[in-house]
């Protein structure tokens, strides 16, 4: 699969974005990261991903006020979900032996499938409470999202790949801030792998005549 989902634990999930995951990486030529998701929009977050905006939604805060968004989490609480998209070993060798123009389209074609795929997640967001005693599945309000995009593997071998860090709070038709729903989204690997493969070979297509890609 060319997508895949990782839950993120303990207040060290959000610091390992910001800090340890730049030290695996080349740091020069890798971009900030992107908010994503109306429920970044709820928060006054958009463009470029600030470190300290970042942390504080993963703490499950409003980076504006510092106000608690729903429960305060515990030691062992999950802070959100690493939905990593990564292009097939052919387009990283694409991206890494073409030229600028090439890898300008490498690029825009890699980013619209990682939207494409975002979108999708946020589409189908859900949470859960109690109404009249009984759990309710609803829809959620949009997700927050930071998405920071890779151009090499730890090894340093080409591999353009795109960390979306999905919070664990979205906002619920209430009004409350609430867990995401997230069981699902483990079991709809293969969908936004599909989704983000086929995106992507149309925009390699159209941007460069692309034809195939293996995986």
């Amino acid at each position: 699969m060319t997508a895949r989902v990782t839950t993120l634990k303990s207040a060290e999930a959000g610091l390992y974005y910001v800090e340890h995951l730049r030290s695996y990486y080349l740091a020069e030529g890798e971009p900030p990261g992107r908010w994503h998701g109306r429920g970044a929009n709820l928060l006054g977050l958009a463009g470029e991903v600030r470190d300290g905006d970042f942390l504080a939604v993963m703490a499950g805060t409003d980076p504006r006020t510092g106000e608690q968004l729903g429960r305060r989490y515990g030691a062992e609480s999950v802070r959100g979900f690493d939905l990593t998209a990564s292009a097939p070993k052919s387009v990283s060798v694409l991206f890494a032996v073409g030229d600028e123009q090439t890898r300008q389209a490498v690029f825009e074609a890699h980013d619209q499938a990682v939207a494409a795929m975002v979108g999708w997640v946020e589409r189908h967001a859900h949470t859960r409470f109690r109404i009249a005693g009984q759990v309710a599945v609803v829809d959620a309000q949009g997700i927050g999202a930071a998405a920071f995009r890779q151009h090499t593997s730890r090894a340093l071998d080409p591999q353009l790949h795109t960390h979306v860090v999905i919070a664990n709070r979205v906002l619920s038709p209430d009004g409350r801030w609430l867990a995401l729903d997230a069981r699902t989204l483990k079991v709809d690997q293969r969908t936004l792998s599909a989704l983000y493969h086929a995106t992507l070979r149309a925009g390699l297509t159209a941007r460069l005549g692309v034809v195939g890609m293996s995986r």
